[in-house]
């Protein structure tokens, strides 16, 4: 066999060790993918019981915002118009025509603290359990005590804190707790300022100047868009986080056919 030959065939073993190399390595990332993405509960409580509740926060608040902004800030809307697969509620509404509407939640930024207040009770309590079985399971011990929830929007910032008696007793150390408090950020606030703005305007003067309110705070986005009902669907989007909040509004309606 002469020498060229020989390297032909040595130099397609290599690629042939390589390619069982990069399947083994895909097989392996695709077996490991779930632990990887997804850690354990063991590993996502470790032994801070506060980054633990603090990421268990953090993740049902956002989940809650991004419920109720397309929704005019409401997780199950009662008075609402249906938006490209949302059901938008009304801030401000008159149900005949030419007269100016009346704002239906004057007081909506407590609205709002509420409403993420009540989604995300259960599950932060559900949290807590989690942890208590988790020390459990390490032959640790957790007693828990009434968990008490208070949740607050503000600028830029969505504050949540939690008062609950929390000892924990592991490999003879013993720590006690009373208080979590977290701290997300969010644009909820400004958001819905912004939408109180709108509706306001509305009725008062059954319009909003809302091209003109672009350029004095260029940080928002703000559409609108017309339905056949004589509805205003108003779009406010925040462009750092890209959040849209959508409200409806029905003022000064015009009849049909004038």
């Amino acid at each position: 066999m002469d020498e060229k030959r020989i390297n032909k065939i040595g130099q397609a073993m290599i690629w042939v060790i390589i390619a069982i190399g990069l399947v083994a390595s895909i097989v392996l990332l695709f077996l490991l993918r779930d632990k990887i993405l997804k850690p354990s509960i063991e590993e996502r409580v470790g032994d801070d019981p506060k980054s633990f509740i603090d990421n268990c926060v953090a993740k049902n608040v956002e989940n809650a915002v991004d419920i109720l902004l397309p929704q005019g800030g409401f997780i199950k809307p009662e008075h609402f118009n249906s938006y490209n697969g949302f059901n938008v509620s009304y801030l401000c509404y008159n149900a005949g025509n030419y007269h100016p509407c009346i704002n239906e939640h004057p007081l909506l930024l407590e609205e709002i603290n509420e409403e993420i207040k009540q989604y995300i009770a259960p599950k932060i309590d559900g949290c807590f359990e989690d942890l208590k079985k988790e020390f459990e399971k390490r032959q640790g011990e957790v007693n828990l005590g009434e968990m008490k929830l208070d949740v607050k929007i503000a600028p830029k910032r969505i504050f949540v804190n939690i008062k609950i008696n929390l000892n924990q007793k592991m490999k003879e150390q013993s720590k006690s707790y009373n208080e979590f408090d977290s701290e997300i950020i969010s644009p909820v606030y400004d958001l819905a300022r912004l939408a109180l703005e709108i509706a306001n305007q509305e009725a008062k003067y059954c319009y909003f100047e809302y091209v003109g309110y672009m350029i004095l705070y260029p940080k928002f986005k703000i559409g609108r868009d017309s339905l056949s009902d004589s509805t205003e669907i108003y779009t406010i989007k925040d462009k750092k986080s890209s959040k849209e909040m959508n409200i409806a509004i029905r003022s000064c309606a015009i009849p049909p056919g004038l």
